[in-house]
């Protein structure tokens, strides 16, 4: 009895997997042409149905209908799967052209009811070249076996973009011969644009596509998304391309003529193309960091309670479509008592073909000095908004922070109001406490007045201070001058951002190399051309060191490193040669630009 509860249980579990296994599906064609005859199947696996319901095929005329079963096992590692089958095999005919929808069918099987996906169907036109019958159905499927046609299309989503605004380049192959083989290939440069490329099938598959009135079997080679980094009209060079092109030759054979396979080579060239990119608007926002697309902003902080030396961290999250890998971080305005590090980035985008879209995660780490109540105002970003073609402005809100005193000896100075800055500067200069200690007092010797060293000591500290008045005085002014300081200082800040990037070009690292070396370039031409960051552009930068006295080579050298490193952060990967080489000609410019004389 025990012996058969227990198979009676297996069959159970046995029944109830194979329940869990039936499915219905729908296969078929994508596109076919107008007046081709094709079949779709629809499969219920593990199963016997009935009560079979076909949705309307809108554009096709049903020729006849079948039915077929089968049954296939497989044995793996010792488990053996076994699979059934039924089949409903629908013959149709295309008689309309355009793009349909099927809805799907329904089958009951096992006391439950089981639908397909719907399957979208394009028709398209037959050719226009195809006289009769015959010909169609020869090319029914965009393929003449003896036709060894084939040609390369760049085409572009749009023709006519703003600066950053980012548009799809798609390159397709077409053809009508049987088989292709790619053997060598060139695709365009896409010069005067950042390129981001968009991830294809390893195994490139053809579907049919109507041109210029005729049906190919096309494939995508590939397909980017191009960043215009220049304004005016910018062409795309042709790419070069070698194929193996498989053919059918006649010739007699023992039992009469028969079509013997062979291999064609083809060199061809896809086009050329134009597109006319438009600067942006007058009028940008002072928060404008060069976001191009829609985008939205918000943010976080770690606490707003914090004792005086602990860190805070204020995180701006920017989320949305565009050029968020290339746009610049926005201005943080602090409390001037806080110190604040260089901020963290962390970018996260998916390339489609409807754009760019992601994350950009901005995260500023900032170290209170002092005890109080201090504001961290607003975060203001403004971005060019490619849909309403207007620049549009975005805000955080405002943090107010609480500063307790931290341990003794740090912070211990509380402050009640930040806004006075020269108050907050201070601070470290403050009255001290009076000393309330017990003192020992020394009675000191009588000094004589006619002594020389009497009168030293008098002419000394007096000397001293007045060397020291000077000295200060000629520094506050130096100081005063924000963009002087800067300049002097141009020279020693890119140089430590470049050891930097000494240290990521000795570990092989590439992408922080390339952009270390951008950062210093562009840091040390802002200090050195007395510039903010967001007024530097590629086109401006050598009507600056025009006018700063710089020399035609000098200028060349600045703009052949900028364009470089963009290239290279978005190129294949470069060798460490060229890195090395590029590291050495940085170090060179500006040890130039050192010694050029200011006009």
């Amino acid at each position: 009895m025990r012996r058969y509860l227990i198979m009676f249980g297996a069959l159970v579990c046995m029944a109830t997997l194979w329940a869990d296994n039936v499915r219905f599906a729908v296969d078929g064609p994508r596109q076919v042409i107008q007046g081709q005859q094709f079949q779709l199947e629809y499969t219920l696996y593990n199963a016997s149905g009935k009560d079979l319901r076909l949705p309307e095929f809108s554009g096709c005329k049903v020729l006849y209908q079948g039915t077929s079963s089968g049954t296939s096992v497989s044995v793996v590692n010792g488990n053996v799967d076994r699979q059934t089958t039924e089949t409903h095999v629908i013959t149709l005919r295309a008689e309309k052209e355009g793009s349909y929808t099927f809805a799907p069918a329904t089958i009951s099987a096992d006391g439950r009811t089981f639908s397909t996906n719907t399957w979208k169907l394009t028709i398209l036109p037959p050719d226009k070249t195809s006289s009769s019958a015959g010909g169609a159905s020869r090319q029914s499927m965009g393929e003449d076996a003896g036709n060894t046609e084939l040609f390369i299309r760049t085409v572009l989503s749009k023709t006519k973009v703003y600066e950053q605004e980012a548009l799809l380049a798609t390159i397709k192959l077409y053809t009508r011969a049987s088989g292709v083989q790619a053997e060598n290939y060139s695709f365009p440069s896409f010069e005067g644009f950042v390129v981001q490329d968009i991830d294809l099938p390893q195994n490139t598959s053809f579907e049919l596509e109507n041109y210029n009135g005729v049906n190919y079997k096309m494939a995508i080679l590939k397909q980017c998304l191009l960043f215009p980094q220049r304004t005016g009209k910018i062409t795309i060079n042709p790419g070069k391309f070698e194929f193996q092109v498989e053919t059918y030759q006649l010739v007699n054979g023992p039992f009469g003529p028969m079509r013997v396979p062979q291999g064609v080579s083809r060199s061809v060239s896809s086009n050329a193309a134009s597109v006319e990119v438009m600067p942006l608007p007058a009028g940008k926002p002072v928060s404008f960091m060069g976001g191009v697309g829609n985008f939205t902003l918000s943010s976080s902080i770690s606490s707003t309670h914090v004792k005086a030396n602990e860190a805070i961290t204020l995180k701006l999250i920017f989320k949305g479509s565009g050029n968020l890998k290339y746009m610049k971080n926005p201005d943080l305005k602090l409390p001037n008592d806080f110190d604040t590090y260089d901020p963290k980035v962390d970018v996260s985008v998916k390339a489609t073909t409807g754009g760019v879209s992601g994350t950009r995660t901005v995260e500023y780490t900032t170290i209170p000095r002092f005890a109080g109540k201090f504001k961290i105002p607003a975060v203001e970003f403004s971005y060019f908004d490619t849909k309403s073609k207007q620049y549009k402005t975005l805000h955080t809100e405002e943090y107010e922070i609480t500063v307790e005193k931290g341990a003794s000896g740090e912070g211990g100075k509380t402050v009640s109001n930040f806004s006075n800055k020269e108050d907050l500067k201070l601070l470290n200069r403050d009255i001290h406490y009076i000393k309330l200690n017990k003192m020992n007092l020394v009675q000191t010797p009588s000094i004589y007045v006619d002594n020389w060293k009497y009168w030293l000591w008098y002419i000394l500290p007096s000397l001293a201070f007045c060397i020291f008045v000077l000295i200060n005085r000629k520094q506050a002014k130096a100081n005063a001058n924000v963009a002087l300081m800067k300049n002097k200082k141009a020279n020693k800040v890119a140089l430590k951002r470049l050891k930097v990037a000494g240290k990521y070009l000795k570990n092989h690292d590439k992408e922080h190399f390339y952009d270390e070396v951008l950062k210093a370039i562009w840091g040390y031409l802002s200090d050195k051309l007395s510039l903010p960051l967001s007024e530097l552009t590629k086109d401006n930068v050598a009507t600056e060191l025009e006018k700063y006295g710089a020399g035609e080579d000098l200028i060349s050298t600045f703009n052949d490193i900028l364009s470089r490193c963009e290239f290279a952060q978005y190129a294949p990967a470069q060798s460490n040669e060229t890195m090395e080489e590029l590291y050495s000609q940085t170090l060179d410019a500006i040890s130039r630009m050192e010694n050029t004389v200011k006009k």
